[in-house]
């Protein structure tokens, strides 16, 4: 006799049943290397703007970072330039890992144009938030904001699909506490990131929901 999904079979019944499939692994944080040259390309270019940061010192900085006076005189575009830089080698680690962690998943499962618009919404989101919120004269740096943006759209994604969320929820809060706790941190780009990520997925996954309706 063989086990079964109820009580046991003999040899020949259990051969023609359905088969059960056990423990599947969800949202375990294991990058999905098919189909994600979004991600990659993303990831690399961060490495390399890093690089150049590192051969010509403040140049980058002092022209490209985000800085509320030069935007409010008509230099909209640091918005967007201010999420390729980074303050040290620890900051583009973390961010470049996350990215290519959950990026590669959510690209995997949005697809690479779906994954384009939540990346760069996400990053300005959390440049408009640390742009009106944080103290006028100040600079901010790093792809922070589009990264906490992957991290809400993971969870919007998560509950839509109803996958376990509890690693990507314990992520987020782990990494606002500390974005709260230690000093230098643009804690106002990590929540304007990640609200404007989770809100951008939401509306792409229900509008393809919806029109797959309308055409039935």
């Amino acid at each position: 006799m063989r086990s079964a999904s109820i009580g046991y079979q003999c040899p020949s019944c259990a051969s023609d049943s359905t088969p059960v499939f056990k423990g599947i692994n969800r949202n375990r944080f294991i990058p999905n290397q098919k189909n994600t040259p979004v991600t990659k390309f993303l990831s690399i270019s961060l490495i390399v703007v890093y690089v150049a940061q590192f051969l010509l010192g403040d140049v980058l900085i002092a022209n490209f970072a985000l800085f509320a006076p030069s935007v409010a005189s008509g230099k909209w575009w640091l918005l967007i330039t201010a999420g390729f830089l980074h303050g040290s080698i620890l900051h583009l680690l973390f961010n470049v890992y996350i990215l290519w962690v959950i990026g590669s998943q959510l690209e995997s499962i949005v697809g690479n144009i779906k994954f384009v618009i939540i990346y760069f919404i996400s990053l300005l989101g959390g440049s408009l938030a640390s742009f009106w919120f944080s103290p006028f004269g100040s600079y901010s740096i790093g792809a922070s904001g589009a990264i906490f943006g992957l991290m809400g759209a993971m969870l919007v994604v998560g509950r839509k699909r109803n996958l376990d969320i509890s690693q990507i929820t314990t992520l987020v809060v782990i990494n606002v506490v500390i974005g709260f706790v230690l000093s230098g941190i643009d804690w106002r780009a990590h929540l304007g990131g990640l609200a404007a990520g989770a809100f951008i997925t939401w509306v792409l996954l229900n509008a393809t929901s919806l029109k797959g309706k309308n055409q039935r």
